[in-house]
């Protein structure tokens, strides 16, 4: 099982001592693109350490496209392959032109469903709702039970159709990248394809617009997601939503993981958090297949 740690921050990637593989970039702001340069210095940090290095992008626009093809011929001219994450298809087409970048599929893509508020109602674990009338009259209304196939379809993913990892498999995508779902994955995927799953902070949406702009009274990004975050619902949410930018997460349990870990497919952990990481390994979780 390998153990990868993602961030688009050098400072951070320096701490990052416990990892097998290096993922540097963001998934969700082409802002946070970085640079050819410091490109260049993670990809020298992780060779240093032994370690792989992962490039990963975010969904781009045409406003990127010249500046991360800057970047993807800088990869390509590595002596090394190189995978580079995507998350919209236009962004593959880019990478596919490059024989030295091996693309992989990002979580974004995926499709899944994720939304925990969810948990309750998928599995059949919602309590009585108490209504009450214009008259001020109290009602328990009993929930409908709904059928285990609504589970099913929760824990798939437009992955487990047959003619979309044919299309992966004809076109080099060896790996795609999940998130922790409280009701399980159960995804049928080609044992060609390998399946990376990321812990702990769990991506619920993403959008173009970013709030994090409006609280700086900005007109243009001055990355003020990189130190601050809001959390909406906590101590009173089971699954309290953090926004950080332009993102929505929430935070997966270790159970989820061990979960997760007996699929065949899945053999690697990207820890999107630097506590984790270390936790992960002080800890001595297993991480082999169960």
């Amino acid at each position: 099982m390998e153990i990868a740690f993602i961030t688009d921050n050098l400072n951070t990637a320096k701490k990052c001592r416990n990892a097998d593989i290096l993922y540097f970039g963001d998934e969700f702001c082409q802002n946070r693109i970085p640079d050819t340069k410091t490109l260049q210095t993670a990809y020298e940090l992780a060779t240093a350490r032994k370690i792989k290095f992962t490039f990963v992008l975010p969904y781009i626009t045409n406003e990127k496209i010249k500046a991360v093809d800057r970047v993807l011929e800088y990869l390509n001219g590595l002596e090394t392959k190189i995978e580079v994450v995507f998350n919209d298809w236009g962004t593959f087409l880019m990478i596919a032109a490059y024989k030295n970048l091996s693309p992989v599929l990002g979580r974004l893509l995926a499709k899944q469903r994720k939304d925990p508020v969810a948990e309750d109602i998928i599995l059949n674990k919602q309590n009585k709702m108490k209504i009450i009338t214009g008259t001020r009259k109290k009602l328990m209304v009993e929930t409908k039970k709904v059928p285990l196939s609504l589970k099913t379809y929760f824990q798939k993913s437009f992955l487990d159709i047959a003619h979309v990892t044919d299309f992966m498999i004809s076109n080099n995508i060896n790996r795609f990248e999940l998130d922790l779902l409280p009701w399980g994955s159960k995804l049928n995927i080609n044992k060609k394809i390998k399946q990376s799953v990321y812990y702990p902070f769990v991506n619920i949406s993403t959008t173009r617009y970013c709030g994090a702009i409006n609280l700086s009274y900005a007109n243009k990004c001055n990355f003020i997601c990189r130190n601050r975050t809001l959390e909406i619902g906590k101590d009173k949410l089971k699954y309290t939503y953090i926004i950080k930018g332009n993102a929505i997460f929430y935070k997966a349990s270790p159970e989820m993981l061990s979960k997760a870990l007996s699929n065949k497919n899945t053999d690697r952990i990207v820890i999107n958090d630097l506590p984790a990481l270390q936790h992960l390994k002080d800890k001595k979780i297993r991480l082999n297949k169960v």
